[in-house]
């Protein structure tokens, strides 16, 4: 069989025990949701290759093999040899060829053909569970391949026995790194293959590029996400609804219904937004609904007072941004919203603005309103009813809770490792949004301000304006 030293393509065959983490770190590794991932034993029986390509060119690949089954017997047919160290690698051939086609040593067999086909090896233990003695057999006949080996300490915060690996790992492999593949976002991805090219100098240039390659798909998927995040805002901004009730219907029925369906569909907008941004990282989605915690926790609805509470300007922002805007913001929500606030949004702006940041922290809801009564000089009411219009949302705080909840999740599923079948719980942090300054805040209230005024037809260099904003905000997310 013969180990190939001219094994161009960065190869990584992935060893270690069922239940070790060795299927979580190769899913994790190459961004696949398709790695089974099972708590029984014997998940991977027999070599799956997995190629990591961009643009149809294979940047490496790795190979899942199954655990071994019985290392201490082959060590102990090895052994018996009695091989120098130059032979080894013969003798682990011999190995191979002497028990193929039987049923004996058939796990053995199989995770050792790449290997000897000139995979390196990335040798999987789990730093939850004691280190034994009865590892060394594994690690004994994997050195005896002489190829470039890697231990790998799959761990967590719980793990009690990293160190213990460490020093038994550091006698047997060349390298030895910790990983959690169950939190493993871009930074932990770079930092493991910059590491494999430590392990096989050969393989550097080719590592190189498959690290300036995937640099460039990062910015991409930056990129698409700023492009999501705008469109939602937009949509949001813009969305309102125009109806006709019949002259015997009086709006005082409807309003309630009107003002839920109005806002169901600026919660729809977002969770398929946010289903987008999951896409672009490369995960499967497609059971999201609105109700399905994957996405928000059970009492974190788009309108509650403790989303607002939370995401959005803080308090103190807000006011800075609306007290400077004063009476201009005031009247334009007055118009993006057909006097909908009957003047009140102007009436507090000409007391300094003050008023419109204290009435703007609390009013999470659009209404309903009729436009026949409030715009007759502008609108006549048809003949066969009452033109109703509810939206665009008046809030100011409005699009900043939109902002500041679509980076909050943008920021768990990047760190959303594909060892994971769920999107982690949102942690316990500010909002992206609590170090905000004013004069930031000034200029998207004031993107957004346009953008309620257009709401019939965005110009896209107004789009183009916020999307520039966005990307910064995500900059500043990943440099967070």
């Amino acid at each position: 069989m013969g180990v190939t030293n001219d094994f161009q393509r960065p190869t990584f065959a992935v060893v270690g025990r069922v239940n070790k983490g060795k299927s979580s770190v190769i899913a994790s590794l190459i961004e696949s949701d398709a790695i089974k991932i099972s708590p029984r034993p014997g998940t991977t029986t027999e070599c799956v290759r997995y190629e990591v390509e961009q643009d149809g060119r294979v940047l490496f690949s790795v190979v899942d093999t199954p655990g071994f089954e019985d290392a201490p017997r082959a060590l102990h047919w090895l052994q018996q040899r009695g091989a120098s160290a130059a032979a080894r690698v013969e003798q682990v051939e011999a190995f191979v060829d002497e028990f193929s086609g039987t049923d004996d040593f058939v796990q053995e067999r199989e995770l050792l053909k790449p290997i000897l086909n000139g995979s390196a090896i990335l040798y999987v233990v789990n730093g939850e569970e004691p280190y034994r003695e009865n590892y060394e057999a594994e690690m004994e006949i994997l050195r005896f391949t002489g190829q470039p080996a890697m231990a790998l300490i799959n761990w967590s915060e719980d793990s009690a026995y990293v160190d213990d690996w460490r020093r038994a790992l550091n006698q047997y492999f060349k390298l030895v790194r910790s990983f959690d593949a169950h939190a493993v976002a871009w930074k932990e991805r770079r930092q493991l293959l910059e590491a494999f090219s430590v392990l096989e100098p050969r393989w550097r240039p080719s590592i190189e590029e498959a690290l300036r390659v995937l640099e460039a798909e990062r910015e991409r998927r930056l990129h698409e996400v700023a492009h999501i995040i705008t469109d939602l805002l937009v949509d949001c901004l813009t969305l309102h609804m125009i109806v006709v009730l019949p002259q015997k219907t009086a709006l005082r029925f409807e309003r309630e219904k009107l003002e839920l369906s109005y806002h169901d569909k600026l919660r729809d907008k977002e969770t398929r937004a946010l289903r987008k941004i999951g896409r672009v990282y490369l995960h499967k989605l497609d059971d999201w609904t609105p109700e399905n915690p994957i996405v928000f926790e059970p009492d974190d609805d788009l309108f509650s007072e403790e989303t607002w509470d939370v995401m959005g300007l803080p308090p103190k922002t807000l006011l800075a941004v609306t007290t400077l805007t004063g009476a201009v913001a005031g009247g334009s929500v007055d118009a993006a919203v057909g006097m909908a606030t009957f003047l009140t949004g102007t009436v507090l702006g000409g007391l300094g603005g003050l008023g419109v940041g204290l009435y703007q922290l609390t009013q999470r809801f659009a209404s309903a309103s009729n436009l026949g009564e409030q715009a007759r000089t502008l609108i006549k009411s048809p003949r066969d009813g009452q033109r109703i219009r509810v939206g665009p949302h008046p809030a100011v705080n409005f699009p900043f809770v939109l902002l500041g909840r679509a980076l909050d999740h943008c920021r768990r599923v990047q760190a959303w490792a594909h060892a994971r079948r769920e999107l982690p719980p949102p942690k316990e942090a500010p909002s992206v949004l609590s170090s905000m300054s004013a004069a930031e805040g000034r200029k998207l209230e004031s993107i957004f301000r346009k953008i309620r005024k257009k709401y019939r037809g965005v110009p896209p260099e107004l789009r183009a304006e916020l999307q520039q904003s966005v990307w910064a905000l995500l900059q500043q997310l990943e440099q967070a």
